[in-house]
């Protein structure tokens, strides 16, 4: 795995690991995280993806792993930045080759929304989307248990923003240390269900309602983040792409079917990711 390149400051590259591999046959795959997950944690994946064809880069979100930046009073960033700098300044090189390759864009959760919410504003430059244990955080399309759990973090988000100045989520167990705006923006989307921005004055969801680009949705069966009703609130948003779900549980996996194992023990997802790819690639 090659070494992550400058920073995400305002104004400098995004930090970005790129798998080495042979010339790709399938095209170019930018890879975002889930919340609070470093990009190295998807090594395994992006390998095995290079080395089936698809050429496999993976954008560190600000705040997390690699990235210079963390969450403070002083350092708060959101939606804003990743959708406006990091996600198309990560897009720009895998277009640059000039060889007709496809680009393809995926998101691991967080990222996935991410990867839809760029796939509307950037369809043009995004062949096919890849949602990977996507589901909408959206109370509604969870239990009664569930629910509470999301209520409890949408109280502790302006708590810990207020008193901290970030969210605390590596000591309440949840995404990680965050930045402010960020965990408004998750709290809003929590709460509504609905794709917004601090400082983006759009309707992103008409956006993400327009790609008309192939979209693959992988669903893990025991995923209790991303349950089924959670991953087809995400999908009933791209009402004009042509949606493919596939559900891999824990025989064909070789290991949990959860939100994050897979990614570890990645061989049935490769295979489908790939093979969804071939379909797809003209």
């Amino acid at each position: 795995m090659s070494h992550p390149t400058d920073s995400t400051a305002p104004g400098a590259d995004p930090v970005v690991r790129h798998a080495p591999g042979p010339p790709p046959t399938l095209g170019r795959l930018l890879l975002l995280p889930a919340l609070g997950v470093p990009a190295r944690y998807y090594d395994p994946l992006a390998e095995q993806l290079t080395a089936a064809g698809l050429e496999t880069h993976t954008l560190e979100l600000r705040g997390t792993g690699d990235s210079p930046m963390r969450a403070g009073r002083h350092c708060d960033f959101g939606f804003r930045e990743m959708l406006d700098e990091d996600i198309p300044a990560a897009l720009r090189p895998l277009h640059a080759k000039g060889d007709g390759l496809p680009v393809w864009l995926a998101g691991h959760s967080l990222g996935g929304h991410l990867a839809a919410i760029s796939a509307g504003r950037l369809a043009p430059a995004v062949d096919g989307l890849a949602l990977l244990a996507c589901g909408l955080p959206w109370r509604d399309a969870f239990d009664a248990r569930a629910r509470r759990r999301i209520d409890l973090l949408r109280a502790l988000i302006p708590l810990c923003n207020w008193l901290l100045g970030y969210f605390p989520g590596d000591r309440v167990g949840f995404g990680g240390r965050q930045s402010r705006r960020l965990m408004r923006e998750w709290g809003q989307m929590a709460r509504s269900g609905r794709y917004q921005a601090e400082g983006i004055d759009e309707d992103m969801e008409a956006g993400v309602a327009r790609y008309a680009g192939p979209v693959l949705s992988l669903r893990l069966s025991d995923d209790a983040f991303a349950p089924a009703e959670a991953c087809h609130a995400v999908t009933d948003k791209l009402s004009s792409a042509r949606c493919q779900e596939v559900v891999l549980d824990a025989a064909t996996l070789g290991t949990r079917a959860d939100h994050y194992r897979w990614a570890r023990e990645p061989q049935a997802v490769v295979e489908t990711i790939t093979t969804w790819c071939r379909q797809h690639h003209t």
